[in-house]
């Protein structure tokens, strides 16, 4: 009987135990995930560098430029292959292709607004999907995002485009 009390005490030690490792564990990865989609957040709020690669399968494409931030815009410059420049307010894109002397002002719709949204408003963890070490996945739009952090200075978005192309987008605050 005592033998019986003791492993039933035992059991019970071991339960609470795991227990507390399963709310521990859940806690501390809801804290880091928390503390990465901060991190992100915070990164998007500063000027930054940018370096997109979009592969269709069949070529890869390199862009590089900058995104500014002016009170209630955001400017994006590309510097590389051609130049262009974008320019976010409200609900509009403001579109310079200085290659081909062109302009257009389009809206922001479902169809063209994830990865504005996102340089716009940053993640919120509501849409997170997955949380890794270092990275997440969240969902704008049925679009799936990977995001990295790569130091605190610099992160990266992977995504697959409209035309389903895959896009990695490698961001560093500029100086």
């Amino acid at each position: 009987m005592d033998l019986e009390k003791s492993w039933y005490q035992k059991e019970i030690s071991l339960y609470k135990f795991l227990y507390k490792l399963v709310l521990f564990t859940l806690l501390s990865v809801n804290l880091y995930s928390e503390d990465s989609i901060l991190s992100i957040n915070k990164l998007l709020k500063n000027n930054l560098n940018f370096i997109q690669t979009a592969d269709s399968g069949f070529e890869e494409i390199n862009s590089k430029g900058t995104l500014l931030r002016n009170k209630e815009i955001i400017e994006i410059m590309i510097d590389y292959p051609t130049k262009e420049k974008y320019i976010l307010r409200d609900s509009i894109i403001e579109i310079y292709d200085y290659e081909f002397n062109q302009s257009q002002i389009i809206e922001i719709n479902e169809d063209n607004s994830y990865i504005f949204d996102f340089l716009i408003n940053g993640i919120n963890k509501n849409e997170i999907h997955s949380v890794n070490e270092n990275s997440f996945t969240f969902l704008k739009n049925d679009s799936e995002f990977f995001v990295t952090i790569i130091s605190e200075n610099s992160f990266s978005v992977s995504y697959n485009d409209n035309m389903n192309y895959k896009n990695l987008i490698v961001f560093k605050v500029l100086k």
